[in-house]
């Protein structure tokens, strides 16, 4: 072989190389990419299908036994979802007839045994819908909003929801599956050793259920931030999340209330964490808009997964359209099976996701975590709501003249009677008074709602803690 043919076959052998190399590169390896990015994907997926499925759940139900005898859970609500899905799948997977109903109706059948779902504020019958595997029926086309759902048990193919504006509507399905689990879930709770409601009102006209005894205790419960201001090493660490964990070009100012500000360019995005723990991120998302909740929420859950998480317990308590750009969703969270709320207009849920297309805008996050404390009282009796209201009836009574602006009617009797009729919950939270700067003793609280007006009473001696209006 001369010295040209050798040339030649090592030209022809490097071509072969070059041609073997360049296949794996472009062939094989982008393969396996693509196929990790898409198991990543739908690992993703699953998981935001799975927390979505533990958000959207109602705030607490109504147990009827029969007779005017009641109890109100919002403790363990995944327990009583998980009971009642199968029941409400056949509605919403089937072909039911969905007629406007009165609320008449409604009442009648709330008195025999049965269970009343109450949902947030403002929750879209489709995200109900998408956590019993559907979206597209006759139940979402025909209702917009679900406030309630009530399941009589003896219900032979009938259930009601309560829509937008309170219109209640008949549910109606043939073919319906008899299914008697239910009645022996509520059968089995009556056994048990339950907070008993009564409608005290229903004279005037009133059947919003009342606690006739609460020997159930009432845990006192100490809770710190989430995040720990006086770590500032945690602190930049929560912030990096935000910024793809560089914070090389962003700017860090600290304010003299204690807050640390994170900005991003020109204010394109920005963190500020304040001296109580809050996380408060905006994001500028141009002028995208969103027309589909289940996107918009799906985003949510995704953002708020990647920065912290949702906290244990947690369920979508309100939604809002902003302007028919975006979409707002509030989150709140349980502590001891109670509601956690906050001494601070500024702060209506734990957790606010604004959403935008499928861009977060605004992302406001205040966690408190319990903090285990030994040695300490574990609680003190609760006063029943109608005993507070009895002893703070001068208060109502000026308020009530001071929101209607009543000036010819001013019968006592009469003043008294609207209130009692105009009293629509009675719910037991923890009220977080804010009073220290990261950790604070919860106060167990009756929040109270007596037509605009909102009540804050300390369960344990009926102190009144807060009032405000509400729309």
């Amino acid at each position: 072989m001369n010295r040209e043919q050798i040339k030649t076959l090592i030209l022809t052998l490097l071509i072969i190389m070059s041609v073997v190399f360049t296949q794996k590169i472009w062939f094989y390896s982008p393969l396996r990419i693509l196929q990790s990015e898409a198991s990543f994907k739908e690992r993703q997926a699953s998981i935001i299908l799975e927390t979505r499925g533990q958000l959207v759940i109602p705030e607490q139900a109504i147990i009827s036994f029969g007779n005017n005898n009641y109890t109100i859970i919002s403790s363990n609500m995944e327990g009583i979802w998980r009971e009642t899905r199968d029941v409400l799948s056949q509605y919403f997977n089937g072909e039911p007839e969905v007629t406007p109903s009165t609320y008449e109706k409604y009442r009648e059948n709330s008195r025999l045994k049965s269970i009343e779902l109450q949902f947030g504020k403002n929750i879209p019958s489709v995200l109900v819908s998408s956590v019993l595997d559907t979206v597209d029926n006759k139940v979402v086309s025909s209702i917009k909003e679900i406030s309630s759902i009530l399941i009589p048990t003896l219900n032979r193919g009938i259930i009601y929801i309560v829509g937008k504006d309170n219109n209640i509507y008949e549910i109606k399905l043939d073919d319906y599956a008899e299914n008697r689990q239910l009645m022996a879930y509520i059968d089995n709770l009556q056994t048990t050793n339950y907070v008993r409601y009564y409608p005290l009102f229903a004279d005037v006209g009133n059947y919003t259920v009342m606690p006739l005894n609460y020997e159930k205790s009432t845990p006192k419960v100490f809770v710190e931030s989430e995040i720990k201001v006086d770590d500032e090493e945690a602190v930049i660490e929560r912030a990096k999340s935000f910024f793809n964990e560089n914070l090389d070009f962003v700017k860090t100012i600290k304010e003299t209330s204690g807050a640390v500000v994170f900005m991003y360019g020109y204010g394109e995005k920005g963190v500020r964490i304040n001296n109580r723990g809050r996380l408060e991120y905006t994001e500028e998302v141009g002028s995208i808009t969103s027309n589909n909740v289940l996107t918009a929420l799906d985003a949510a859950i995704d953002f708020a997964i990647d920065h912290g998480g949702f906290p244990e317990d947690s369920y979508l308590k309100e939604i809002k359209q902003e302007d028919k750009k975006g979409y707002y969703f509030g989150f709140g969270y349980r502590i001891e099976g109670l509601p956690v709320v906050f001494n601070n207009p500024n702060l209506a849920h734990p957790l606010e996701i604004e959403v935008y297309g499928d861009k977060v805008k605004n992302y406001r996050s205040f966690v408190r975590e319990e903090m285990t404390l030994g040695n300490f009282s574990t609680s003190e009796p609760t006063l029943l709501p109608q005993k507070i209201i009895e002893d703070h009836i001068e208060l109502l009574k000026a308020d009530y003249l001071i929101d209607t602006e009543e000036t010819q009617f001013l019968d006592e009797k009469e003043i008294l009677n609207y209130i009692e009729k105009n009293i629509s919950k009675a719910e037991l939270v923890y009220y977080d008074e804010m009073e220290e700067t990261t950790r604070q003793l919860l106060t167990p609280a009756w929040r109270i709602k007596i037509d605009k007006r909102v009540y804050y009473f300390n369960s344990y001696d009926g102190e009144l803690l807060h009032s405000s209006l509400v729309n």
